[in-house]
């Protein structure tokens, strides 16, 4: 009997330490740069960035950037790949300036993040390679609007978060991980929440041309988002993005332009990340 609860013992504590080696993805954050402001949209199947820099001679340089993983990754087990490719969809350095527009790093770059005070620095998300040369994805230099990277997580220390983070000229967006957290995307996608939330975002759409006040447009906002995180299968992070900056707005029919097309967008995000059932169609 007692070699018997022994392995059994035994057996209990191996499979505890084999799914303690997978982890989640828990969020998307970012931090932003103190010279421009940017709009992004960031899920566990990549993301985009748009932004104007002013530089220093007040020459302004425009920047459209993706990233792509290869891989849905909301869950990643010990030794695990995955690819990331970031592009300049439409970038112009003004004036002769030359800078690293676009980058990712790995953990042992993550030192910190602001909204996870107790983050312990680690290494469990480490390069594996990559065509980029040390400066980055950049528009000025033939051959490096677009570089690939490939990461593997491999658990080498005992802490429960991980990350790696894109550095876009200072605005930083941080994909932390976490072991044993219900991973992204991980529930089952709830398509009757995505018809409320089309009719929210129209309402924003209305709004932003009628210029309502940034009270209203602030509480529809925060009704899309519950339905986001209803839905389980959609990015929060433009909204939550929006949200902070109409607060207190004087004019939101400055917002019109951009609501507009993140309206488009959601419908492709909603097709890709999604794969709505069957109760959607009817």
């Amino acid at each position: 009997m007692k070699s018997i609860s022994l392995s059994l013992i035994f057996i209990t504590l191996f499979t505890a330490s084999i799914s303690s080696q997978n982890i989640g993805l828990k969020d998307i954050v970012q931090k932003r740069s103190t010279e421009f402001n940017a709009t992004v949209r960031a899920d566990q199947y990549g993301g985009s960035i748009a932004f104007n820099r002013t530089y220093r001679t007040n020459c302004v340089g425009t920047y459209d950037i993706s990233w792509k993983f290869n891989k849905n990754i909301s869950q990643l087990q010990n030794g695990e790949q995955f690819t990331i490719t970031i592009t300049c969809r439409n970038c112009r350095t003004a004036c002769g300036y030359k800078w690293s527009i676009a980058n990712v790093y790995a953990a042992n770059n993550v030192r910190s993040i602001d909204s996870y005070p107790n983050y312990t620095y680690n290494s469990n998300i480490t390069q594996v390679s990559t065509t980029a040369a040390s400066s980055g994805v950049h528009d000025w230099y033939p051959g490096h609007r677009s570089h690939t990277y490939t990461f593997v997580y491999n658990k080498k220390k005992n802490t429960p978060l991980t990350a790696f983070v894109f550095n876009f000229a200072k605005h930083k967006v941080y994909y932390v991980f976490e072991e044993g957290a219900r991973s992204m995307g991980s529930k089952p996608v709830n398509c009757h929440t995505l018809f409320g939330l089309g009719k929210l975002v129209y309402g924003l759409e209305l709004g932003a041309y009628e210029g309502y006040g940034w009270e209203w447009m602030n509480t529809t906002i925060g009704y899309a988002l519950e339905h986001i995180e209803a839905s389980n299968c959609l990015s929060n992070t433009y909204l939550t993005d929006l949200k902070r900056r109409i607060y207190n707005s004087a004019n939101t029919k400055a917002f019109l332009n951009e609501i507009r097309s993140y309206s488009r967008k959601l419908e492709s995000e909603i097709k890709s990340s999604c794969g709505c059932c069957a109760t959607c169609k009817n």
